[in-house]
């Protein structure tokens, strides 16, 4: 027999992206760059791409990231074209934050 702790999982930030693999610069009509983007895309059974965008997931318990997402961000934003960089910190720590 083993005796089981039950752990309560902290705050989980759950992030659903798609991953561009070409960015475009189109000029508009009234003289201003557009910004468009290929995507990765969705594969069959048999492993072909299809016509859909692929979606893949991460989950993150990053405190800075996580803080972010509740104090920057309001669903109206999403979604919306975003960059998490990856920076050192002090005594060689990595921690992730929106850009």
């Amino acid at each position: 027999m083993q005796e089981i702790t039950k752990v309560v999982a902290g705050k989980v930030l759950a992030l659903r992206f798609k991953k561009i693999i070409e960015t475009l610069q189109t000029e508009a009509a009234d003289g201003s760059l557009r910004e468009s983007y290929i995507f990765e895309k969705a594969r069959d059974r048999a492993g072909n791409p299809t016509l859909l965008d692929a979606e893949f997931y991460a989950y993150t318990g990053s405190k800075v990231l996580i803080d972010q997402a509740l104090n920057d961000f309001s669903r109206e934003d999403l979604p919306a074209p975003t960059v998490i960089q990856q920076f050192e910190g002090k005594n060689g720590q990595t921690f992730f934050k929106f850009t």
